[in-house]
């Protein structure tokens, strides 16, 4: 039974980091995909498509906050 609780946690916590490396990646190329169309959008003429420009903010907005605390962690990294 101890044999079994070690593995797990050995092997939870070698997983762990990866697995937030991979969504932080995620969430910038999210973040930088969804930016491009906003600004793809909002150039255009069209009403419809000014207005799914605006509604991309939406998921913008907390793709950002988690852009900008990767970067303060990272920060800190170097710095420490």
């Amino acid at each position: 039974m101890l044999t079994t609780m070690t593995t797990m946690t050995t092997i939870t916590t070698s997983t762990a980091p990866t697995q937030i490396v991979f969504l932080g990646l995620l969430s910038v190329i999210l973040l930088i995909m969804l930016l491009i169309a906003k600004e793809l959008l909002t150039s255009l003429q069209h009403e419809k498509s000014r207005t799914l420009g605006a509604k991309i903010s939406i998921a913008v907005n907390p793709l950002l906050f988690t852009f900008t605390c990767i970067v303060i962690v990272k920060i800190i990294e170097v710095l420490s």
